[in-house]
């Protein structure tokens, strides 16, 4: 089976990886590692800067991640900044940011990047979904995720999404469109015309 090194602390992404990975017989294998990630508003600037530096780490093609959120009544806030923005606000701030808005869109943009030193790809893919007036669920760490419906999650918020058990979050991930779905569909590809295998001990 090969193997895929994909840099990230983030278990949810990992649980993603994993799932979508098994579909097409591909293992993911985590690395931990601290990257200081630029700041900015291009993400593909972004996404091949934070490859580049998880491959300097780790000396092995590698497989990093990141993710935008795109209000697009609000002019693209907040982009890459939804990590910090999450720290400041409350699920209440969001609905009071959204007050009379009547374009309630937002938009969950992936970024994926694959680097072996001297190949760079980039995948991207977007999930559309909408903010809603009122909380429903809970998640401390992110607070966005209580007012945020996406498209595909049948009327939940992310965060009662999450509240379910990991079967039904795992059904979710291997049905919904993602950047790992392109990713993986191309990178099999990729070793058939490399004629190679890739195991990581």
């Amino acid at each position: 089976m090969n193997t895929v090194l994909f840099a990230t602390s983030n278990q949810e992404k990992l649980l993603i990886a994993k799932t979508v990975g098994a579909k097409f017989n591909l293992q993911i294998k985590q690395a931990v590692i601290n990257i200081d990630e630029i700041q900015g508003e291009d993400p593909a600037l972004i996404i091949k800067d934070k490859a580049k530096r998880a491959y300097q780490c780790l000396s092995k093609s590698v497989v990093v991640s990141d993710d935008l959120w795109n209000i697009p009544a609000l002019n693209g806030f907040p982009g890459p900044y939804m990590k910090s923005i999450n720290k400041w606000f409350k699920a209440e701030d969001f609905i009071r940011l959204m007050d009379g808005v009547k374009n309630r869109t937002i938009i969950l943009q992936q970024y994926l990047a694959y680097y072996d030193g001297s190949n760079m790809k980039i995948f991207s893919n977007n999930i559309f979904g909408k903010i809603i007036d009122e909380p429903r669920g809970h998640n401390e760490n992110s607070p966005c995720m209580s007012v945020i419906i996406l498209n595909d999650d049948n009327g939940k918020t992310i965060a009662q999404v999450f509240e379910n058990d990991k079967r039904l979050k795992i059904n979710r991930y291997e049905n919904r469109p993602d950047v790992w779905h392109k990713f993986i569909n191309w990178y099999v590809t990729y070793l058939k015309t490399k004629n190679t295998k890739i195991i990581y001990d």
